[in-house]
C-alpha cells in the first residue's frame, strides 16, 4: 500500500496516492453523514416503540454501553493506523491479510447495503415531501425514479475530493439537524406551557419499561444500536484525514456521542409529544416522520414539510458517505491486488477512487432492483428489507473490530490486558445483536433479508480467505 500523499502534486502527474485534505470536522462529517442521523430519528423509533412503548428514550440511554465497547474497538484502531480501507486495513495490519479481507468485505457489503436503504428513503421523502407540496400522490413508478435520481446525485459528489464532499455533507446534515432540534425546542416548550392538544404534558413517568419483555428489549436495543451504524465511517477516509491517528478516533468518539445525545433529545419530546395511552402510541408507530409530524402538531405544517425535505436531504448526504467509504475500501483492496488492480488507480482529475465509488453505486441499485422482487414493489417495504438486511452485514463487521481491538490490546500486556476486556464484551454484544436481527424468524417476504444477510456473510467470508493470499507479504508493507 502506498503511503499517502501529504501535498499536493503537479496536475499532469498520475495520481499515486489519496491527498490529505480533511480536518476534524471534515472526518466527523463523513461519519455523521453514514450514520444519516436525521434520517434514523425520523423512521427507527417507531419500531422501536412496537416493542417497549413509550419507553423509546430508556432504550436509547440503555444502548450507550454496547455502543461504547464498539466505539473504543474502533478507537483503538483508528489511533494506531490512519490508513484507508477501514477494517480491510485496520483488521488486516494486525490480524493478518486473510482476517483483514473477510472483515474489509463484510463492511463493504454493509456501505453497499446503505446505498440502497438511503436511496429507498430519499425516494420515500422526496415523494412525501412533493406530495405535501402539490397535494398530489406519487406513483411507485415516480417514487422508484426518484431513488434512481438519488443514486446518481450521490455519485456525483462522491467522486469529488473528499474535503469538498466532506463540507456537502456537514452543510447537509446539519441543516436538517437543526431544523429538528428547533422543532423539538419549540415543542418542548408547548408542552410546558399550554400542553398538547390531548393534554399532552412532560411527564418522565411515561419512559417506563414495564409490561416490555426480555425478547422486546432486546429487539428494541437491537434496533438502537443499528440506528448508529456508520459511525466508524471517518475510518474510510484515514488517508485523506490530516493528522489522522487523531482526528479520525476523535470524529468516531464525537459523532456517536453527538447522535445519541441527539436520538435521546429527540425520542424524549417526541413520546411527551404524542402521549403514551394506547391510541396515542399507534400514533407514534404509524409516524411516517417522527419529527415531521411533531412539527405539524406544535410549530405548523411548513416546518414539518421542510423536515421532510430534509429527511431527503439526510438521505442524499448518507448516500454519498456510504459511496465515498466504499470507494475507499474498494481502492485499498485493489492497490494491495486483493481484487482488480485497476480499483487501485485513481482519477487524474479528482485523485479519488471513482470506480469503486461507481460500483459502490451500482450494487446499491441492484440491491434495490432485487429488493423489489419480494416486496412487490412496494417502497417502504424495499427500505425495510435493505435496512434489515444491511443490519445482519454492519454488525458482523463490527464484530472483527471487536475481535482486533482485543487482541491489541492483549497483546500490549500489563494493564492494557484489563482493557481488552472492553472489545470483548463488544464481541459479546455483537452476538446478541446478531441474535436479535436473527430470531424469531420472520414470514413472508421478511425473511429474505435475515436469510439474505448470512448467506452474504459466509459468501464474502468465502471470498476473503480464497483472494487473501493475494495480499500475504504486502498488507504489513501498507502501515504507513
Amino acid at each position: 500500500m502506498a503511503t499517502p500523499r501529504e501535498a499536493a502534486r503537479p496536475t499532469d502527474a498520475v495520481p499515486t496516492g489519496l491527498v490529505r485534505n480533511l480536518g476534524l470536522f471534515g472526518a466527523i462529517a463523513v461519519s455523521l453523514a453514514v450514520v444519516g442521523p436525521s434520517m434514523s430519528v425520523s423512521l427507527n423509533p417507531q419500531a422501536m416503540a412496537e416493542q417497549v412503548g413509550g419507553a423509546v428514550p430508556v432504550v436509547y440511554v440503555m444502548a450507550l454501553v454496547p455502543l461504547a465497547t464498539i466505539a473504543i474497538a474502533f478507537i483503538v484502531l483508528t489511533r494506531r493506523h490512519g490508513v484507508a480501507g477501514s477494517l480491510y486495513t485496520l483488521v488486516g495490519l494486525e490480524l493478518g491479510p486473510r482476517a483483514g479481507a473477510i472483515s474489509g468485505l463484510w463492511l463493504l457489503s454493509a456501505y453497499c447495503t446503505f446505498t440502497a436503504l438511503t436511496a429507498a428513503s430519499f425516494g420515500i421523502f422526496t415523494a412525501s415531501f412533493i406530495g405535501a407540496l402539490t397535494g398530489l400522490t406519487v406513483s411507485t413508478p415516480a417514487t422508484f425514479a426518484l431513488m434512481a435520481a438519488g443514486l446518481a446525485t450521490a455519485l456525483f459528489f462522491s467522486i469529488r475530493p473528499a474535503r469538498r464532499a466532506g463540507h456537502l455533507l456537514l452543510g447537509m446534515e446539519g441543516v436538517t439537524m437543526t431544523l429538528i432540534t428547533v422543532t423539538v425546542i419549540l415543542t418542548l416548550v408547548a408542552l410546558l406551557t399550554t400542553g398538547g392538544p390531548q393534554g399532552q404534558t412532560v411527564d418522565f413517568s411515561e419512559f417506563s419499561l414495564n409490561g416490555a419483555s426480555t425478547g422486546a428489549l432486546g429487539l428494541a436495543l437491537t434496533f438502537a444500536i443499528l440506528s448508529t451504524a456508520g459511525f466508524e465511517g471517518a475510518a474510510a477516509a484515514g488517508e485523506e484525514t490530516r493528522n489522522p491517528t487523531r482526528n479520525v478516533p476523535v470524529a468516531i468518539l464525537a459523532t456517536a456521542i453527538l447522535v445519541n445525545v441527539f436520538y435521546i433529545l429527540v425520542t424524549s419530546v417526541g413520546v411527551w409529544s404524542f402521549g403514551t395511552s394506547s391510541s396515542e402510541m399507534q400514533a407514534f408507530v404509524n409516524s411516517a416522520s417522527l419529527p415531521g409530524d411533531m412539527a405539524d402538531t406544535y410549530v405548523s405544517t411548513a416546518l414539518g414539510d421542510l423536515i421532510t425535505l430534509g429527511g431527503a436531504v439526510s438521505s442524499l448526504a448518507c448516500m454519498i458517505a456510504a459511496q465515498i467509504a466504499g470507494g475507499r475500501i474498494m481502492f485499498a483492496f485493489g492497490r494491495d491486488g486483493v481484487l482488480p488492480k485497476r480499483l487501485g488507480v485513481l482519477s487524474h482529475r479528482w485523485s479519488t477512487p471513482v470506480l469503486g465509488s461507481v460500483i459502490t453505486a451500482c450494487v446499491g441499485a441492484g440491491i434495490v432492483v432485487l429488493s423489489m422482487i419480494p416486496t412487490a414493489a412496494v417502497p417502504f417495504s424495499v427500505f425495510e428489507l435493505t435496512s434489515d438486511y444491511a443490519g445482519v452485514l454492519i454488525v458482523s463487521a463490527y464484530g472483527a473490530a471487536c475481535v482486533a481491538a482485543a487482541v491489541v490490546l492483549w497483546r500490549r500486556g500489563g494493564r492494557a490486558r484489563l482493557g481488552a476486556l472492553i472489545p470483548i464484551a463488544g464481541v459479546v454484544i455483537v452476538l446478541v445483536v446478531l441474535y436479535f436481527s436473527l430470531f424469531p424468524l420472520p414470514s413472508g417476504w421478511e425473511l429474505v433479508a435475515p436469510v439474505a444477510g448470512v448467506t452474504t456473510v459466509i459468501v464474502m467470508a468465502v471470498v476473503g480467505l480464497t483472494v487473501s493470499g493475494r495480499a500475504v507479504g504486502q498488507t504489513e508493507a501498507s502501515s504507513p
